[in-house]
């Protein structure tokens, strides 16, 4: 892929590919349609589709000459419930629903790459499973491809996640904790509605959600050490419908993010205690939804490093600084050494924004990533080279 005019060629059918997933978005496990394209794409390239039946979501195996392990490369293929605002001509013809994550940019360059990689299949020593991933904006994706033994028979995974702060041509990496933990949370708090002018005569959920709202925030500020990194965030609460009624419930959502299993239990745990002792104080009944998502992205230093090897062939390499953000690519980390890097797709606004926009020149590097990584992976592993995590 060092030919000027390949990488041409190659960066249009890409870009053309990603406008197309773009204009077309479909949320978390109804990616039917995209579905249907990516398995079109890797049938004309010759790539045999695996069976894991499943519902949406695409595994593929790239077979070489000669025996060998199995890697795998990894894409996710979801979009946002979010509004595009842009101006772009190709943007989203779905109302209400937009890939402003750029989950279309990472299926554009791992249909690109896996166009090379088959080309070259005739060189290379072992298999390359290729996972379009659905559902990741809910973390159903991961636990549904596991489930389905899609990892069996895997020795190393790589993933990457395009990134508007980092410039076009370059990736960001960093070996150990990359990304947090994530667990969401819903809790309604009953009450007992009334008069808004004889508040007495019932028990306010209102007040109630406010107190304990107000109360959460200590759970951060004085129960996690503070060279730890722990985020809680309550982003939404509803309740009420007028201005003269006390209502009998109240709800609030957020989530909770972590880079330790202690400071994510200690969360928890006092999440509970607050939430339903400070609602007994107020005379109110809190139920709570707890939904447990992926560990932290968590990066295997030795293939970490051969990433950064490969990379620096092509485009420059700077250290990834930690963030809140989750991803359950984490979950597949946990079975199998991994590396997730971030990929530049420089913009004009970050990633979950109703202005994002991906870059489409930065699909060449990512395509070149992964072709890169997936041939250095699978010649470690044939020279005896084992990564354990």
């Amino acid at each position: 892929m060092n030919d000027s005019t390949t990488d041409s060629s190659l960066s249009a059918k890409m870009t053309t590919l990603f406008k197309s997933l773009h204009r077309h978005p479909e949320l978390a496990d109804q990616e039917v349609w995209t579905t249907q394209q990516i398995e079109a794409h890797l049938t004309a390239l010759g790539i045999p589709i695996k069976d894991y039946e499943l519902k949406t979501g695409v595994v593929a195996e790239i077979t070489g000459s000669f025996s060998g392990p199995t890697i795998a490369l990894r894409a996710d293929i979801d979009a946002l419930p979010l509004q595009e605002e842009t101006t772009l001509d190709y943007e989203s013809e779905i109302d209400g629903v937009a890939h402003a994550c750029g989950h279309d940019f990472h299926t554009a360059a791992l249909l690109g790459a896996a166009e090379v990689l088959a080309a070259e299949r005739d060189q290379l020593h072992g298999t390359i499973r290729l996972i379009f991933e659905p559902g990741e904006e809910r973390h159903t994706g991961a636990r549904e491809l596991i489930a389905a033994h899609v990892m069996e028979g895997v020795s190393a995974i790589f993933g990457m996640h395009n990134m508007p702060w980092v410039p076009v041509g370059t990736v960001a990496l960093k070996s150990g904790k990359l990304m947090a933990s994530n667990d969401n949370f819903q809790v309604t708090v009953k009450g007992v509605g009334s008069h808004a002018a004889m508040p007495h005569t019932g028990k306010d959920p209102l007040v109630a959600t406010a107190a304990i709202v107000m109360a959460l925030q200590t759970v951060v500020s004085r129960n996690i050490d503070p060279a730890d990194r722990l985020v809680l965030t309550v982003g939404q609460i509803t309740g009420g419908f007028a201005n003269n009624v006390i209502p009998d419930e109240a709800f609030f959502k957020g989530t909770i993010r972590a880079f330790s299993k202690e400071s994510r239990q200690l969360a928890k745990e006092r999440f509970y205690q607050l939430v339903e002792q400070t609602a007994a104080a107020y005379g109110t009944n809190a139920e709570i939804e707890w939904d447990q998502g992926p560990s932290p992205v968590d990066n295997n230093a030795t293939v970490t490093q051969l990433v950064a090897d490969q990379a620096r062939q092509f485009m420059a390499v700077v250290p990834a600084p930690t963030t809140n953000a989750d991803d359950d690519f984490a979950s597949f980390e946990e079975l199998v050494p991994g590396c997730y890097a971030f990929i530049g797709s420089k913009g004009n606004a970050n990633l979950h924004h109703s202005d994002f926009i991906a870059d489409p020149a930065g699909l060449i590097y990512a395509a070149k990533l992964h072709v890169a990584v997936a041939q250095a992976l699978l010649a470690k592993l044939n020279q005896g080279t084992y990564f354990t995590n």
